[in-house]
Order: structure tokens, then sequence, then C-alpha cells
């Protein structure tokens, strides 16, 4: 109700003058708030027209388009966002997710294996590889980035999981079972 109120706030003050983009931004985060991601899309574009705002307002609106599920727009714009800042491992993971949103599924195993090599460290890029393998149907990956995944993360929330779905994917898998992964090798 607050964001509604705050809309009609900035608005009134982008009526004023049409040149306040800071006001425009302002009512794209109340839209987001909102979760009309749409209608935030069209006023972060409005306050693109302010250079001091642009890639803020850029950001915003790829991420408007992924919340809004607009994978063809978020690609686009996410693609835009990682040629700017290379090694952003968080717009990195976003396209990974979007790529296999997409239906992509190939292309985004490799980004997920490419972004693991760069952190092996980062459970949630373990996770998201070993849910893409399994969804992908590619068992023997799928089982040892699991191990990986419970010998170095033994409390993550989405091991059970992962050995139910391995389960129904691998005819002998056993959860409890000890084999020499790529981690032996780290």
């Amino acid at each position: 109700r607050r964001s509604s109120d705050l809309i009609e706030h900035f608005l009134e003050s982008f009526k004023i003058n049409e040149k306040n983009y800071y006001a425009t931004y302002n009512i794209a985060l109340c839209y987001m708030d909102l979760k009309k991601y749409d209608k935030a899309a069209e006023y972060y574009k409005l306050a693109m027209r302010n250079e001091d705002l642009y890639m803020t307002a850029y950001y915003k609106l790829a991420r408007s388009y992924a919340l809004a599920k607009d994978w063809e727009k978020a690609n686009e714009t996410y693609t835009v966002l990682l040629k700017h800042d290379k090694d952003n491992k968080m717009l990195k993971m976003s396209l990974a997710y979007i790529t296999a949103m997409r239906g992509d599924t190939e292309k985004a195993l490799v980004q997920y294996h490419d972004l693991l090599s760069e952190s092996p460290y980062d459970a949630n890029i373990l996770e998201s590889y070993v849910a893409l393998l399994i969804y992908a149907k590619k068992s023997a990956e799928a089982e040892e980035y699991f191990f990986i995944l419970k010998e170095k993360f033994p409390d993550n929330k989405q091991i059970a999981s992962f050995a139910q779905q391995l389960s129904e994917l691998v005819e002998s898998f056993d959860p409890e079972k000890k084999t020499k992964t790529v981690s032996d090798s780290n």
C-alpha cells in the first residue's frame, strides 16, 4: 500500500518536471516492490535517460525482465551488463540461470561449469549445477557433483532432494557411498 502512495507522489513530481528522472527511477522501484515488473521496466527505461542513473537503472531493468520471466529481454540486458563487467560473478550466475530458463540447457551447463571452475567453493553455483545436471538427465556428472556438494557442504538443504532425484535417475545410486571425485584432487 505504501508503494502505491509513493507512486502517486513521484508521478506528481514527474509531471511537474518531466526531466526528473530520479522520480521515474523511484516509481520503478515502487512498481518492483508491487511486483509489477512490466511497469517497473517502463520507468527504468525513462530513468536511463539520466547519465548518472543509466547503469543502475539498466541493471534494474535487466532484473525486472528476469523477475517478469521475459527470458529473451533478460538475456539481452544481462549480456550487455556482463560486457561492461566481465568478472562479475553475480551477473554470470544470473545469465547462466536465464540461459537455463530459456531452454538452452547445454549452454547453461557450460556456463555453470565455468563458474564452478572460477569459484569451486560457492555452494549456490554447485547446487545450481547439480540441479541442472539432474534436470538434463546427465546421471554420471550429476552423481559426481552431488558427492562433491555433499562433501564440501554437508548441511546443504538440497542434498536430500537431490539424493531422491538421483535415485530415480541412476538405478544403483547410493547416496552414502564414497567415490573419488574431482574435489579429491583439489
